[in-house]
């Protein structure tokens, strides 16, 4: 206590310049306050005997704390532009982060916000920026945090039981996607995940089921060699999915490209006849909706039509470019995916939703059910609904425990509407086609791949004043700016590697982005690309 009230002498002392230190000033004295009266309201209770609960001793305190912290929230999105997008974590606060003691005595609701909005808040990934731009991974929304804040109230474990509000929200939201894409009605086909990856392994879970009918029972031993069919461009989750299924990475297939990125559907046909001739069984066909590298769409239309002549399951990786059904001008890039047996997307990308909010959707409402429901008394009575014929989420998903991950999405489409989000996806893809206006106006120094289909464009500098053909320098050259890029705190792009060689990459998928946003990263890039030019000619 003498202590804090030393610091608050101190600051009662502190000389005030602006409005930015006034408010500052306000918040530290409201944070003393708030420490003094928490630790006079627990030397008052600190000799009652009664078991006290884990909840506030002072709610008014409590109440008043939480006000501040949703401020800061709402002041640190609102004031984005205002900060650098990504700074590295100081030594110092990273030794208090990663070294910091098991903790043993409890401290005040005060202090550990305050440490907080010290250590953690001011050193973020940086992808709630407008210019952020390394990958696919977006903002969310205000009302994103409101719902996430709601959901840990309430704190529900929404793996099983039925009959309560969560679980009927997330049944509403994989009803309205089933519709968006166009998907049957039907229940119990379709739950939220973490996210795209996990959606892959419950989807491929769920073809290798319908493939080995007793594979639950007796696993992988003397059975069938099952292979999986996607093109060189598809997401390393696939590998992944397959190596935990059991089925190994070598049962992913990969079939070449053609000049657009899209798989070449005639060596598929001929990549399944040749397996099934060496006596191996093809279960399964990825098509992408929208690459990680490019924004490359696959025919869907044409490997839907593959996947019923052969009798294999057709998945759909729509991680984030399958929210193109909600622009019109581009919905025509997914066209067939409405004929998918699964299909895997995010919220927390192109829908603009917090992390964690993926989903799958599969056509057959028994497919989930067959993979992944199970019988325990510990579980109760799994009964459906009687109403509506609705399973529990714990008997269409591995998981026996999850969050409430429908809420965030069902505010955010409440709030803005297929509409609106549709629209900020064009905004995104007009951005785009802008920032490939501006490059091509250097387009003797700067190649670019094409076509430039959705958000994302890949671009390098090959300048004459250096050797061209030495592939290594120009890859540098790229690498290094991209990292100058990134360390200016301006923008963020990231890099990819196309045709063996080195790439700077920009997606753009935040709603905050604009065309000014694009002006001040080529103006960014072109200054540093000059400082960088001049470097690597000094060196060579």
């Amino acid at each position: 206590m003498d202590v804090l009230i030393e610091q608050v002498l101190m600051k009662l002392r502190e000389p005030l310049h602006d409005m930015e230190s006034i408010s500052q000033w306000k918040m530290q004295m409201f944070t003393f306050i708030d420490r003094i009266a928490e630790l006079k309201v627990s030397s008052t209770n600190s000799g009652s005997s009664e078991n006290i609960s884990l909840d506030p001793v002072d709610w008014s305190a409590a109440r008043h704390i939480a006000h501040e912290m949703l401020d800061a929230s709402l002041n640190f999105i609102q004031t984005i532009r205002d900060r650098p997008i990504w700074r590295p974590v100081p030594e110092d606060v990273r030794t208090i982060l990663e070294d910091a003691p098991v903790p043993e005595r409890s401290r005040s609701l005060a202090d550990v916000c305050n440490d907080i909005l010290t250590y953690v808040l001011p050193y973020p990934r940086g992808n709630i920026h407008p210019r952020y731009w390394g990958w696919v991974k977006t903002e969310g929304t205000v009302g994103g945090v409101l719902a996430d804040m709601i959901t840990s109230t309430i704190n529900p474990n929404s793996a099983g039981g039925q009959f309560y509000s969560g679980y009927y929200v997330e049944r509403a939201v994989i009803d309205w996607m089933r519709q968006l894409f166009g998907f049957p009605r039907m229940k119990n086909a379709g739950v939220l995940t973490t996210g795209t990856s996990m959606a892959t392994i419950m989807s491929l879970a769920a073809a290798r089921q319908r493939a080995i009918k007793n594979v639950r029972e007796d696993g992988l031993v003397n059975g069938p060699q099952l292979m999986a069919y996607a093109s060189t461009e598809a997401h390393g989750c696939l590998e992944k999915a397959l190596q935990l299924l059991g089925l190994g990475s070598k049962a992913l297939h990969l079939i070449s490209i053609d000049d657009d990125f899209r798989i070449k559907t005639d060596q598929l046909k001929i990549a399944i006849q040749n397996d099934r001739a060496k006596g191996l069984i093809p279960f399964c066909i990825i098509g992408n909706a929208g690459t990680v590298n490019t924004g490359a769409f696959d025919d869907l239309v044409e490997l839907s039509t593959i996947a019923r002549t052969e009798n294999v399951w057709l998945h759909v990786d729509g991680a984030f470019g399958s929210s193109v059904i909600l622009d019109p001008q581009r919905r025509h890039l997914v066209a067939g995916l409405d004929q998918a047996d699964s299909l895997a997307f995010d919220f927390h990308k192109w829908f603009h939703c917090p992390y964690e909010a993926g989903c799958i959707l599969v056509r057959h409402g028994l497919d989930l059910q067959s993979t992944f429901s199970m019988e325990q008394s510990i579980l109760g009575i799994v009964r459906k609904d009687s109403i509506n014929d609705a399973l529990p989420f714990t008997q269409l998903t591995p998981d026996l425990s999850r969050s409430c991950r429908a809420l965030k999405v069902w505010f955010t489409l409440q709030e803005h509407g297929t509409l609106k989000i549709g629209k900020k996806i064009a905004d995104n893809c007009d951005q785009t086609q802008y920032f490939l206006s501006l490059l091509e106006k250097s387009k003797h120094t700067i190649d670019i791949i094409r076509p430039v289909t959705l958000n994302i464009i890949n671009f390098r500098f090959e300048p004459v004043e250096l050797d061209t053909t030495n592939h290594e320098l120009i890859d540098n050259l790229n690498i290094r700016l991209a990292n100058d890029v990134q360390f200016s705190g301006i923008a963020y792009p990231s890099t990819s590697c196309i045709r063996n060689r080195s790439y700077i990459r920009v997606c753009i998928v935040s709603h905050r982005s604009t065309h000014e946003d694009v002006d001040i990263f080529v103006e960014t890039l072109l200054k540093l690309y000059e400082i960088r030019l001049a470097k690597s000619q000094q060196t060579n």
